[in-house]
């Protein structure tokens, strides 16, 4: 591409000097040639994901043709033949550790729907997360750390919800709760630290990074709300949820992460504006007042306001 040509694209979309600096190397950069590779690895991780979902939906429809045993069979095999093929054969590692790594769910679930050993479904999950974790640290793949950490995530939503009794959980209070608000902290720290792992590090765990935050990020919001929304508001809870969010927003905003920093905007407009909803509901008249309107007003203006300081932060090049 000509220098006119990009003059004339950085112009009209209003480039910024580091904006069109990009845009002149790409134009310059010849295309990758292994991109035929690429394509072969991408589908073959595709393929991974859906068969490891069939394996979990074969499991989870009971078919009563089929005996124990062969089923068994099937799973355990779904196991092992991955792990091999990903030992010997390195471009189809990342695929073959991710069909291993739901191939071992749907073993576990089968262990645990056929001979009833009585373990909670957060134990399954531990279970799943603590088997799956030694070859998730030695492959050193960002998908394949998301995919333990939606895993892990799962099982900690599951023991919190034993623990605080599903849907009545402030019912312990704030020193029954707090520790819960805390334990989601590993899932958004671990991606951060991957890169400085001395053996098995990642360069560049974007994967990992955006669904450890945003498991943690929906668990706090959640939290967060639900503690206003019982009968006695515990602001407490409320206040450490906040401050929890408010922190995974402003190391976004510092990396420039737009992905996690989305994430966090909306977590945050969740709570402040729940918090405002509940303060009008219980302070004023919403037939007489108009606190409905104003409620309404503060919402586009809040939602508004975070999508504006994303587009200028993404004009600005961040990734």
């Amino acid at each position: 591409m000509s220098s006119p040509n990009l003059y004339t694209l950085a112009q009209h979309f209003a480039l910024s000097p580091s904006q069109a600096q990009a845009l002149a190397a790409c134009a310059h950069t010849p295309p990758h040639a292994d991109w035929p590779h690429r394509l072969w690895r991408s589908l073959a991780v595709v393929a991974a994901l859906l068969l490891g979902c069939g394996l979990i939906f074969w499991i989870a429809a009971q078919w009563p043709e089929q005996t124990r045993s062969f089923k068994l069979q099937v799973l355990q095999a779904s196991v092992l033949t991955p792990l091999v093929v990903a030992m010997w054969r390195p471009r189809l590692r990342t695929a073959g550790l991710l069909l291993a790594t739901l191939a071992l769910g749907a073993l576990l679930a089968f262990i645990g729907q056929t001979y009833q050993t009585g373990a909670d479904a957060w134990q399954l999950f531990a279970v799943w997360a603590v088997l799956a974790l030694p070859w998730t640290v030695v492959a050193a793949k960002d998908g394949l750390w998301a995919l333990w950490l939606v895993i892990a995530a799962t099982g900690l939503g599951f023991w919190s919800s034993v623990q605080l009794n599903l849907f009545g959980i402030f019912s312990p209070g704030w020193a029954g709760l707090w520790p819960q608000l805390l334990l989601w902290l590993p899932l958004w720290l671990l991606p951060g630290g991957l890169p400085h792992l001395k053996v098995c590090a990642i360069a560049q765990p974007r994967i990992s990074r955006a669904v450890g935050a945003g498991m943690a990020l929906g668990a706090w919001a959640g939290f967060g709300v639900m503690a206003v929304l019982q009968r006695d508001a515990d602001w407490a809870v409320f206040g450490l949820a906040s401050v929890l969010v408010a922190a995974v927003v402003a190391a976004a905003w510092r990396k420039r992460n737009i992905l996690v920093l989305g994430l966090g905007l909306m977590a945050a407009n969740a709570l402040w504006l729940v918090a405002v909803g509940h303060y009008l509901f219980s302070t004023m008249d919403w037939a007489e007042t108009g606190a409905f309107s104003l409620l309404t007003l503060i919402i586009a203006a809040s939602v508004g306001a975070s999508a504006h300081g994303l587009y200028r932060l993404q004009k600005e090049g961040a990734v």
